[in-house]
């Protein structure tokens, strides 16, 4: 696994048991590919992996470095993890499930734009900005925050930034968004607009084709550790909807 900055905190944030619920394991041969978010690793992914690997899913995770290009070339180098895969396998290929967390949830939408994209058969967004980010577009006030923010994908991330009217809606059997929020209707951070996780407001992460959607009180980063995220996760990929009354954590 490459190794960015943010590495060791995400080893460190990932340490935590793997969940099991017997009755959520994959019901077909199915690929998960997990896309994470801005300045973060496939570390901060790990346990969900792991979660999803001990319910029956083949898991495709790897590290990019955000920042240092645009999400349309993350998409391209997306393109080719996918392929690689699939071309080291001897049976058919599995149907393609993808889960993407905040910014990895666009470059996600970018790799299915192309041409050359795989078909999804599942897509679910963890706290991903649809539209853009308006903490994105404060954070570029903050002049030692533009040496990072101000270029390349982290940029795209503000409102009415171009690349949101090329992505085209997205096409998949089953489509879920789950957004972070406190359950107030005023959130965490007090810069952004009714409910949020503190980086992302919940009406931000919506997206109209999702056939479903859920509101979890979680925070942007905690959401790619917490096991009720992950029950949801499995819920969707297994039933086609989110859990309204969730079950006790196991263990």
């Amino acid at each position: 696994m490459r190794v960015n900055a943010s590495t060791p905190f995400d080893w460190l944030l990932n340490l935590g048991p793997t969940p099991r619920w017997p009755e959520l394991r994959a019901t077909a041969p199915t690929l998960c590919v997990l896309q994470h978010g801005l300045i973060r690793s496939a570390a901060s992914l790990a346990r969900l992996a792991r979660t999803l690997r001990a319910h029956g899913y083949e898991v495709l995770n790897e590290t990019y470095w955000s920042t240092t290009a645009p999400i349309e070339d993350h998409a391209r180098r997306l393109a080719v993890h996918v392929e690689e895969r699939l071309a080291r396998r001897r049976e058919a290929p599995p149907r393609l499930a993808f889960v993407g967390h905040s910014m990895g949830g666009l470059v996600i939408r970018a790799y299915l734009a192309r041409a050359d994209a795989r078909a999804a058969w599942a897509c679910v967004f963890l706290g991903t900005p649809q539209r853009g980010a308006q903490l994105a577009a404060l954070r570029r006030r903050i002049w030692p925050l533009n040496l990072v923010l101000d270029r390349h994908a982290p940029s795209q991330l503000q409102p009415g930034d171009p690349i949101y009217a090329r992505l085209p809606r997205v096409v998949a059997e089953r489509i879920g968004v789950i957004a972070g929020g406190r359950g107030d209707g005023r959130g965490w951070n007090e810069s952004l607009d009714g409910d949020d996780d503190g980086t992302v407001a919940v009406e931000e992460a919506r997206l109209a084709e999702a056939h479903d959607t859920v509101i979890l009180r979680c925070g942007h980063t905690r959401m790619t550790v917490a096991v009720p995220v992950m029950r949801q996760v499995l819920h969707f990929l297994a039933r086609g909807c989110f859990e309204r009354e969730l079950q006790p954590t196991p263990g």
